[in-house]
């Protein structure tokens, strides 16, 4: 049961970013567009590897346990973006309440509550919840249910961890030393210091949609289609597309600082591992592509960055002679 609510941890801290992944876009190339698993090489180093993931517990994208498990148990330590400790999960508990005195019903009008309250059911969240919960998290919520599973009880018997939290599972099960990346009020205070008026006219415009709820239930399943087809341009791509006709402090906060500078300092977080040789790393699969993703940042920096999931009839300069173990 303890294990349980430290895995709330990460389902609800990991939601932010897989609210833009599924839907055509049309735009240049998106460099390393293509692959969630790749090795890292420099020098004489041993190699590392690199997994992009989705913060999901749907048994599709599970699957990719078996494909890399046979690098993760040999790995000396894992990186994963935040573990799941109890101080950790306080933390989180106490960055998404607010404490100005105010609930969200007292913000939006009536028939916005009213569909807040029904995008909120999709990812089991109650309404006390909803209500006390910080207008920076609530967006997130409006955007991104229902990735996220919100509840707090410690009762439910179907309960299945998403992918980061059994991998790392994987790696304390195989004395494979743990580290975190990033801790939870580090990555709050990059989003929750703004203007409370910026979230709420965001929450507006994400309610305002008459198709909002069903338009959240099929944004799921393509996501994870997305995913399982391993089209990180798609998902890059996708996130410019929304972000597109956003208010410039949207922008800022959900390319810049929730995917830029959290993807450098990823990077610079992973780097100890890197250079001893044979560590294994699993982030969100929207931090890898791009400029200013983690793989181009890495190739900036010296490494040799090889795909590791090609498929046997694909054709790309990152697609080595190499497979995974069967």
């Amino acid at each position: 049961m303890a294990d349980l609510v430290l895995r709330k941890l990460r389902s609800g801290m990991l939601l932010c970013l897989l609210l833009f992944i599924s839907g055509p876009v049309i735009a240049d190339e998106v460099p390393f567009g293509k692959g969630l698993f790749w090795k890292l090489e420099k020098g004489d180093r041993k190699p590392s590897y690199l997994l992009g993931t989705m913060h999901v517990s749907d048994k599709r994208v599970l699957k990719m346990k078996d494909e890399v498990e046979p690098y993760l148990i040999e790995s000396k330590v894992f990186y994963g973006e935040i573990v799941d400790t109890y101080r950790e999960y306080r933390e989180y508990l106490n960055v998404r309440y607010r404490d100005d005195g105010r609930t969200l019903d007292e913000d939006l009008s009536e028939e916005l509550y009213k569909k807040a309250l029904e995008v909120a059911k999709l990812a089991d969240v109650k309404e006390a919840q909803l209500k006390e919960f910080e207008l920076w998290y609530v967006y997130e919520l409006m955007n991104g249910a229902p990735w996220y599973r919100g509840k707090d009880k410690e009762e439910e018997d179907d309960y299945e961890p998403v992918l980061d939290s059994q991998l790392e599972d994987m790696a304390f099960e195989n004395y494979v030393k743990v580290k975190a990346l990033e801790e939870v009020r580090e990555r709050a205070i990059l989003i929750n210091d703004r203007p409370a008026k910026i979230y709420l006219a965001a929450i507006e415009r994400a309610l305002a949609s008459t198709e909002v709820i069903e338009d959240t239930k099929a944004r799921r399943e393509e996501g994870i289609q997305t995913y399982l087809d391993r089209d990180t341009e798609k998902m890059y791509l996708k996130l410019e597309e929304d972000l597109k006709d956003e208010p410039t402090e949207i922008y800022d906060i959900e390319k810049v600082a929730m995917l830029d500078k959290r993807n450098l300092n990823m990077v610079n977080g992973m780097t100890p591992g890197l250079i001893r040789g044979k560590s294994f790393t699993a982030v969100g699969a929207l931090h890898l592509p791009g400029e200013k993703g983690i793989l181009n940042i890495l190739v900036q920096r010296g490494y040799t960055v090889s795909r590791m999931d090609c498929q046997p009839d694909e054709k790309s300069s990152f697609c080595p002679g190499e497979t995974l173990p069967e």
